[in-house]
């Protein structure tokens, strides 16, 4: 049967024939390349992901170094004993301790605001949210407060831990995280910057 095949064909089938072998292990060759390759990506990713886990860890253990030994009363301490606006309130003492000084309903309303505790900061607690590494809990300002440009430098030095213009930041902070900061200009006279500040902070302490 074969000698009825022309010489040419044949050769072609022949040839043919001896190609199946290599595509065949070319194919198979492919495969297990593809295999290799799916291997070294899992292989990169799982160091990338141990890289990035290792590196987070010992960013934790640097953040709970930083604040392990936090002050819990810190914001009663360093923030609710603020005395604001002091320069506006001492002159306004003085202009009522002046006898020269006709009585003004206004001045002495507005020392009775400034010197009171309607212009302090008193902060809420929300609800302490824990977990085996540290615990946190919302600090609201019960109320907006009056505030100069002295009084903003004084507070975020105390949040951010960053001295600001003759501040120094407190010892013993905890991790505080500003969570809303609303400030706006208020007219009271054209001598005083006077600002009213609402503030609510992320208090977290590590365990």
């Amino acid at each position: 049967m074969l000698t009825s095949i022309p010489p040419k064909r044949l050769l072609i089938y022949l040839m043919m024939a001896g190609l199946v072998p290599i595509v065949i292990a070319w194919l198979t060759f492919s495969s297990k390349l593809e295999e290799v390759n799916l291997m070294e990506t899992k292989v990169w990713q799982l160091q990338e992901q141990a890289f990035s886990r290792e590196k987070k860890q010992s960013a934790n253990m640097a953040v709970r170094g930083r604040f392990g030994d936090a002050d819990h009363f810190y914001i009663d301490k360093n923030l609710e004993t603020l005395v604001l606006l002091e320069p506006e309130t001492e002159s306004l003492k003085k202009m009522l301790r002046n006898p020269d000084f006709p009585e003004d309903e206004n001045v002495k309303k507005r020392f009775d605001t400034l010197s009171g505790s309607g212009n302090s900061m008193v902060f809420t607690e929300g609800v302490v949210q824990s977990t085996p590494l540290f615990q946190e809990v919302a600090e609201t300002l019960v109320h907006p407060v009056e505030i100069n440009v002295g009084d903003l430098k004084q507070i975020l030095c105390r949040i951010e831990g960053v001295p600001m213009d003759g501040c120094t930041p407190p010892s013993n902070r905890p991790h505080l995280i500003v969570l809303d900061f609303k400030i706006e200009k208020k007219n009271v006279s054209e001598k005083n910057q006077v600002f009213l500040l609402n503030l609510k902070l992320l208090k977290r302490e590590y365990l």
